[in-house]
């Protein structure tokens, strides 16, 4: 993960908490009892804001990628095998796309997207359908040519 704000405020939090132990622990090995309470509290208090912090965002990247339907789907399988994406050359993992965006008059074929990149240039999925489907598709795309000659 790279070093986004919610990231700096963790390790923030993380340097904080640990402060207000050290305060604690040395209000109690002194008998400070007004330090010792004191630092307790915010230990604990910062202790409940990184917690809150990082279930918001643990519930904000699972909202996001339950929008985005190139993710796979639970219980879906996949491979481990990492990729580069071609757009934003991030590692990621399966599933990747093969895509060709086309300007103006010029094209360009990109063989491994990831899916937020997918997402974020607002692709829509492809529909798959089964092989069983496919075969009837193909007999009768047979039989109306056959039809037509």
């Amino acid at each position: 993960m790279r070093n986004s704000d919610a990231d700096i405020a963790i390790d923030v939090l993380n340097k904080l908490i640990a402060q207000e132990l050290g305060a604690a622990s040395a209000g109690m090995r002194f008998g400070d009892r007004p330090l010792e309470e004191s630092a307790s509290i915010r230990y604990h208090a910062y202790l409940t804001a990184k917690d809150e912090i990082t279930k918001a965002l643990a519930d904000a990247v699972e909202e996001r990628d339950a929008e985005n339907p190139f993710l796979p789907q639970r219980d879906e399988l996949v491979t481990q095998d990492m990729h580069t994406c071609d757009l934003c050359g991030r590692w990621c993992s399966s599933p990747v796309y093969s895509i060709g965006l086309i300007y103006g008059g010029q094209a360009k074929t990109f063989t491994e997207v990831c899916a937020d990149c997918m997402w974020r240039l607002k692709f829509s999925p492809v529909r798959t359908i089964s092989l069983d489907a496919y075969r009837l598709f193909e007999q009768w795309r047979l039989s109306q040519s056959e039809a037509d000659e």
